[in-house]
């Protein structure tokens, strides 16, 4: 597969190709076993009888959860969870750090948000957007950067990194949805990847939850000299916090769990040239 070009001849060799309708993926052979392969389909925010009230009287409008989204194929990992980390299949599709990729098909992110069939914004402009902000992503903070709607925004964005895959390119970074000043945290810090095919018939998103020696669980109140006792100082100082968390994130990058470059390896190995 081109899409291997990069790896190395040992990462080849323990890595297993999976293929999910018309793309594939070379994943981790020991994450093979337990992995979920299954396609899904579009999961529109509103029903047809939600949308006509909603267009009768403004005051029906729904609020968009993460599990509103189009079609796609999904390849579930929890065998690539770290320690201490769950995976809760019931609701892996509103999970916003489940380890899994997804390959949506990309003009229905046009409508995820209304019944699915009418469009919230012109498809091809809505591509011509999420295209222009993902490639601007590896030189500026964007912290609603993914298509998928969270009431929170991306903080902790560091390592990023452009990943070229056959039939398309993507960015990768680390980050943590906050709804306000938080810890960095295990469980909710987490690596993405946000791609498109050439032809902006597919649009990827794949995250995967990391693990960190000294990483704040949710039952840890400190980290980095802050703590949550004290929520009117951490407010105060959050972007120091902020800027602090993201430097020993990058000290210790070769100690997260899973690895970086085995991430990786997987997201260069991606087949994802047209939905079909």
């Amino acid at each position: 597969m081109a899409g291997f070009a990069g790896c190395t001849s040992k990462s080849r060799a323990t890595q297993t190709v999976v293929n999910a309708g018309p793309f594939a993926v070379a994943i981790p052979t020991e994450w093979r076993r337990t992995a979920i392969i299954e396609k899904v389909p579009i999961q529109p925010l509103y029903s047809r009888e939600a949308w006509k009230a909603y267009q009768e009287n403004p005051r029906c409008r729904l609020k968009p959860a993460y599990i509103c989204r189009p079609q796609h194929w999904a390849v579930r990992l929890p065998a690539a969870l770290p320690k201490g980390v769950r995976f809760d299949q019931q609701n892996v599709g509103d999970d916003s750090t489940a380890p899994q990729i997804l390959f949506h098909k990309a003009g229905e992110w046009a409508v995820a948000f209304t019944d699915g069939v009418h469009e919230e914004k012109k498809a091809a402009e809505l591509l011509r957007s999420m295209r222009k902000e993902m490639d601007q992503s590896l030189t500026h903070d964007d912290p609603h950067l993914s298509p998928g709607f969270m009431d929170a925004s991306l903080t902790f964005m560091c390592l990023k990194r452009r990943i070229d895959f056959t039939g398309g390119h993507g960015v990768r970074l680390v980050a943590q949805w906050i709804i306000e000043p938080e810890l960095m945290r295990l469980g909710e810090l987490h690596y993405l990847f946000l791609g498109m095919s050439d032809d902006n018939s597919c649009q990827i998103i794949a995250t995967f939850p990391l693990g960190l020696p000294g990483l704040p669980t949710h039952d840890d109140k400190g980290h980095l000299g802050r703590s949550t006792e004290n929520y009117a100082d951490l407010s105060k100082s959050f972007d120091r916090y902020e800027a602090d968390a993201k430097q020993w994130l990058e000290d210790h990058a070769q100690e997260i769990n899973p690895s970086i470059q085995t991430l990786d390896a997987m997201m260069q190995s991606l087949v994802a040239s047209h939905w079909a």
